[in-house]
């Protein structure tokens, strides 16, 4: 035994073995304890709350993330291909994030008029009374404030790959959550002390999140007008998409809160809940292989090399989360309580649904660490057309038949990204032949 131990140590791939272990344990590790929390915090809310409390917490959280992609815009991706190119330097890498965090600010002002508007709307339409709109709304700006920056400030310690504080903080932050949830929804369970609840301990968490970005990324630069627009192209290529992405990805709540039941609403956002925990994989892939992606030098061989690998566990993931869901569907329904017993066959919909949204999410995410950016107008026709497709094919009022539209948009979605990084593969490979 202590001969094979030795003869494994000398193996040339011990170390990178033993590096990426590591890393996939301490993202992995964290990230589970994370999700536990989430998923309590989740479940907890789902038990504590009426059915129309928890659509109404539903159209909250839904319009929250909305907020999030307005006002990101692609601004994020375009941080992290500008700060590819000069992670190693503190100086350059802190003008690349000052930069996309002042583009970042001027855009959430106007995230926040027009997503606050259509939130109060579709909650006065679903029987919330007017204040009490304004009250959600004004509890969902501090998290949304605390969104903005986190995302940005995690860039320099992702490229540098120092994990492990980021999952530090990340966890406590979100004890922090369970420790004011529990109390404040178990006494008041109403939808802004539930939002209030997770906010603050993320505001807390971003203080610490600065420090750990300063120590790879100096971040009192002033804004760079070379780096500006390159990130602003990037952007004017990514936020039509993710406009569009906006409405295909909420189509299943809001289809539901303007011609469906509230109890609907309520079914959809605990299947959603649990589909949630799988973000697992999308934070996991995000932190450890985007970044390394984005490093990779301009060889067509490796960097196509690693985009099958990566797609191939994507797939395999997806086939044993399906499988273990399908098979244990009862127990996991169990625990939302009474109120949503007999979804079994929707909660294995739903689980498809997100697996195919991280493989989806996945290789966009990759692609746009390169700068590789689809065309707008040919990524949303396709959407488009699959979406009006579907809604004349899938009786979409129904919980059933929208969740079955939904699998059939996301798998449009898996097959345009992924046939896309393989087209510009094979325009590298163009482009070395040209040189040779």
């Amino acid at each position: 035994m202590k001969n094979k131990l030795t003869r494994l140590k000398r193996h040339p791939k011990y170390n990178n073995w033993m590096h990426w272990g590591k890393l996939i344990s301490i993202t992995g590790g964290a990230q589970i304890l994370i999700q536990i929390i989430g998923f309590g915090c989740g479940i907890f809310i789902i038990r504590n709350f009426s059915i129309a409390e928890y659509a109404i917490y539903t159209l909250a959280n839904t319009m929250l993330g909305t907020m999030n992609i307005l006002a990101d815009g692609g601004i994020v991706s375009g941080v992290i291909a500008e700060g590819g190119k000069v992670w190693q330097d503190k100086e350059k890498l802190g003008a690349v994030i000052s930069t996309g965090m002042n583009l970042r600010k001027k855009i959430a002002i106007g995230s926040i008029l027009i997503a606050g508007s259509v939130l109060i709307y579709l909650l006065m339409h679903n029987n919330a009374s007017w204040y009490y709109s304004i009250l959600i709304l004004l509890s969902l700006i501090p998290v949304f404030y605390a969104n903005l920056s986190d995302s940005l400030l995690e860039v320099a310690p992702k490229l540098h790959q120092d994990i492990k504080p980021l999952q530090k903080n990340l966890v406590m932050a979100n004890i922090g959550r369970l420790l004011l949830t529990i109390p404040s929804v178990f006494f008041i369970a109403f939808t802004p002390i539930a939002i209030i609840a997770t906010g603050i301990p993320r505001i807390i968490a971003n203080f610490k999140l600065k420090k750990i970005s300063n120590k790879f990324a100096t971040l009192n630069q002033k804004e760079d007008a070379q780096i500006k627009k390159n990130i602003l192209h990037m952007v004017r290529r990514i936020l039509p998409v993710e406009v569009y992405n906006i409405f295909s990805t909420n189509i299943t709540v809001w289809i539901l809160s303007i011609i469906g039941a509230t109890s609907s609403i309520a079914q959809v956002g605990a299947l959603f809940r649990i589909g949630a925990v799988l973000s697992l994989f999308t934070i996991v892939f995000n932190t450890i292989i985007v970044p390394r992606y984005s490093r990779l030098n301009e060889v067509k061989k490796e960097l196509q090399e690693k985009m099958i690998k990566i797609q191939l566990l994507l797939f395999s993931v997806s086939f044993v989360i399906v499988f273990f869901t399908w098979f244990f569907s009862a127990q996991i329904i169990w625990l939302l309580g009474n109120n949503y017993e007999n979804l079994d066959s929707e909660l294995v919909l739903t689980v498809i649904i997100f697996c195919l949204n991280i493989i989806s999410t996945v290789i966009y995410t990759l692609c746009r660490s390169r700068g590789w950016v689809i065309s707008p107008v040919l990524n949303i026709s396709i959407n488009l057309l699959s979406i009006v497709l579907g809604a004349f094919i899938f009786d979409i009022t129904s919980l059933k038949g929208i969740l079955i539209f939904n699998i059939v948009t996301s798998a449009v979605l898996v097959v345009m990204h992924g046939g896309y990084s393989y087209f510009r593969l094979y325009q590298l490979k163009n482009m070395e032949n040209i040189y040779e």
